[in-house]
C-alpha cells in the first residue's frame, strides 16, 4: 500500500511539474509574442511624448510631426532596424497640439487624423473619459463608445484625456487580446490619446501590461518620483491623477506603493485629486468587499490601509473598476470595516447630487468613490452597500468635466441616458458639515 502511494504521489508530483511548465510557457508566450500594431502614444508630459509601433519587419522608423496638419514639417528616426519602434518626441510645447504621422514599409498605417497634446500646467476646462473593465471586444463595447462619442458630438477636440480602470483585455490579457479589444476597436481615440490604464486582475495573468506601455517612474508627468512603473501620477490642468496597481504590488501599510502615496499627496498643488485603481473598497456588484477571500482578501486591504490615506489628503475621488455594474457614493470619510459598519457618521455630506469641499485638499473633507466596470461587461448585481446609495446594473461609461473650482460626473449609460450625476464644488471657506 506504501509503495503504491509513493508511486501515486510520484506520478502527481510529474503531472504538476509538467502542466506548471507548460502554464509558464503559455504565459511567456502570450506575454511577449509578437504582433503588429499602429502607432499609440504612452509617456505624455509637458515637453515631449514616446510613439510606439510594431512592424512585421526589422526597419528604420520614422516620425513627422508638426503644429499643422498640412505642414508636418519636422521629423525623427529609430537609430537602428526594428520591430519594435519607440521614438521620443522632445522640446515640445506645454498644452500644445501637433500633427504626426509614421512611416513604415511593412506595415500599412492610417496616418489620417493623428495627433497629440502636451500636459498643460493650467486649464480652464478638461473632459476625461473614463471606462472600466473594457476588454471585451462586441456590439456592447461598441455602444459605450459610440454614446461618448454621441456626448461629446463626436468632435475629439472636446475631450482632454481618456483614463482605463483595468481588465482592459479579457481573457487573460495576452497581446493579441490587447489588439483585439484596444488596439482596434478604440482606434480613432489611439490615434489622438494616450490611454492612462492601470492593471486590473485579468491583465496580472499575463505580462504584457506593462510591455505595452511606458509610465512615468521619475515624475516625467507631474507628482513624485516613485521609481516604480506600477504607481505614479499625472499632473494635467487643474488635475492630480495618481495611478495604482492594486493587483501585483502590495497594498500593506508599510508597502512602497503606500510610503510613495503619502509623499505624493502631501506635495500636492493641483486642485483636484482623483485616484485610479482597478480594486474598489467598497462594492456589492459582480464582487463583494465584505468578503475577506473574494479578490484574495485585496479589497480588504485597499479599504484598511489607503482609505485612511485618502482621508487624510482630502482626495476628490476614488476611481475603481473589478465589479461589472455602477456604484457612487455620497462625500464619506472614515470607513475601513464591512458594509454592516457604516453609518451617517461617516457621510459629510448627505446630498444626492452636489457637494462643496475647501479649495485647498484638506482632512477629513470627505471622498466620493464611484465603481465603473461595466464599460464592456455586466454581472448579475445586488447593489446593497449602504455606501453607495447609488448604483445601477447597468452598462456605460463615465465623463468627468473639471475646472478649476467644479467637478462633474455623469455615468452615461449604454442608451446614452445620464443614469446618474453629481458636482463637487470648491470653495476657499466651507462648511463642512452636513446637509
Amino acid at each position: 500500500m506504501k509503495i503504491f502511494l509513493k508511486k501515486t504521489l510520484l506520478v502527481l508530483l510529474v503531472i504538476a511539474s509538467i502542466y506548471g511548465l507548460g502554464r509558464l510557457g503559455v504565459v511567456t508566450y502570450d506575454s511577449y509574442v509578437f504582433v503588429p500594431r499602429e502607432p499609440y502614444a504612452v509617456m505624455q508630459t509637458q515637453n515631449s511624448i514616446t510613439l510606439k509601433w510594431q512592424t512585421p519587419e526589422f526597419e528604420v522608423g520614422k516620425v513627422e510631426y508638426g503644429f499643422f496638419s498640412d505642414t508636418i514639417d519636422k521629423e525623427i528616426n529609430d537609430t537602428k532596424k526594428t520591430k519594435k519602434h519607440s521614438i521620443t518626441i522632445s522640446n515640445l510645447n506645454e498644452c500644445t497640439k501637433y500633427y504626426y504621422k509614421v512611416s513604415s514599409g511593412s506595415l500599412k498605417i492610417d496616418n489620417e487624423n493623428r495627433s497629440f497634446k502636451t500636459l498643460c500646467k493650467n486649464s480652464d476646462n478638461q473632459k476625461i473619459w473614463v471606462i472600466g473593465d473594457s476588454g471585451k471586444h462586441g456590439k456592447d463595447q461598441t455602444k459605450v463608445y459610440e454614446q461618448m462619442l454621441k456626448y461629446i458630438d463626436n468632435d475629439f477636440s472636446k475631450l482632454d484625456m481618456w483614463v482605463l480602470l483595468g481588465d482592459n483585455a479579457y481573457r487573460s490579457g495576452t497581446q493579441k487580446q490587447y489588439n483585439k479589444t484596444l488596439f482596434e476597436p478604440y482606434k480613432e481615440l489611439i490615434k489622438r490619446f494616450v490611454p492612462w490604464a492601470v492593471r486590473g486582475n485579468h491583465d496580472a495573468r499575463r505580462w504584457a501590461f506593462y510591455n505595452i506601455w511606458n509610465f512615468p517612474k521619475n515624475a516625467e508627468s507631474g507628482g513624485v518620483a516613485s521609481g516604480s512603473e506600477h504607481f505614479y501620477s499625472i499632473d494635467n490642468g487643474n488635475l492630480h491623477l495618481v495611478m495604482l496597481d492594486s493587483e501585483i504590488i502590495r497594498v500593506d501599510a508599510n508597502s512602497d506603493m503606500v510610503t510613495w502615496l503619502k509623499k505624493d499627496l502631501h506635495a500636492n498643488k493641483k486642485p483636484w485629486v482623483i485616484v485610479v485603481l482597478h480594486t474598489p473598497p467598497y462594492t456589492d456588484g459582480g464582487h463583494n468587499s465584505d468578503s475577506d477571500y473574494d479578490s484574495v482578501g485585496k479589497m480588504k486591504k485597499v479599504r484598511e490601509n489607503l482609505v485612511p490615506i485618502f482621508d487624510k489628503y482630502g482626495v476628490d475621488l476614488v476611481l475603481s473598476g473589478h465589479s461589472h455594474d455602477y456604484e457612487r457614493s455620497k462625500l464619506i470619510i472614515n470607513h475601513t470595516g464591512k458594509s454592516n459598519t457604516f453609518s451617517e457618521e461617516n457621510v459629510v455630506q448627505n446630498s444626492k447630487f452636489s457637494y462643496t469641499k475647501p479649495l485647498k485638499p484638506t482632512k477629513d473633507s470627505g471622498t466620493v468613490y464611484q465603481v465603473c466596470g461595466s464599460s464592456a461587461k455586466l454581472d448579475r448585481a445586488d447593489l446593497k452597500h449602504p455606501a453607495l446609495p447609488f448604483s445601477f446594473e447597468m452598462m456605460g461609461s463615465v465623463m468627468l468635466e473639471i475646472t478649476p473650482t467644479t467637478l462633474n460626473s455623469k455615468f452615461i449609460s449604454i442608451d446614452g441616458k445620464i443614469m446618474d450625476e453629481f458636482t463637487i464644488k470648491k470653495e476657499k471657506t466651507s462648511d463642512q458639515g452636513k446637509k
